[in-house]
């Protein structure tokens, strides 16, 4: 009976971690985009994004490590014992289920207010794609050559 309950917990743990990494990283594509959309003429911001993206997300892996541990350090949480104090008990009580849970709803609130919907993804793809199609055909009258089919204008 522990077990089956101990595996379904585990399952269960897993597909919503998996969920909450697969979501920010999906949106991130999303971002990018229209963030190229709104400043064609800028290039290389992909590294921007993608770089600060892991940068914030290591730093808040680590201050949350560090809130937890001086948390627990300050409870009196002694390693390699079995037993422990009631405090520390309740401070990883909190730190395993409030906070985390407080965390999701802050950020689920915030994502109320996320500007891209489905619609205005599709919108800024196909927008794009035409923004490519002009950099790779770019006005009447212009020369065939090497790199995008034209040399520049005959004007």
């Amino acid at each position: 009976m522990v077990s089956q309950l101990l595996i379904g917990m585990t399952v269960n743990f897993g597909l919503h971690f998996s969920f909450i990494l697969l979501i920010s990283r999906s949106m991130l594509p999303d971002v990018v985009d229209n963030f190229r959309l709104q400043n064609p003429h800028r290039k290389g911001h992909e590294t921007i994004f993608y770089s600060s993206y892991v940068f914030f997300t290591k730093m808040s892996a680590g201050i949350g490590l560090g809130i937890s541990a001086a948390g627990l350090e300050f409870t009196g949480y002694k390693a390699g014992i079995c037993r422990q104090s009631d405090d520390v008990i309740l401070t990883l009580k909190i730190l395993i289920g409030a906070v985390p849970a407080i965390l999701i709803l802050v950020g689920l609130f915030i994502l109320l207010f996320y500007p891209i919907t489905e619609e205005s993804r599709k919108e800024t793809k196909l927008a794009l794609e035409l923004l490519e199609l002009e950099t790779d055909f770019p006005a009447k009258g212009s020369i065939p050559g090497p790199k995008h089919g034209y040399l520049g204008s005959l004007h």
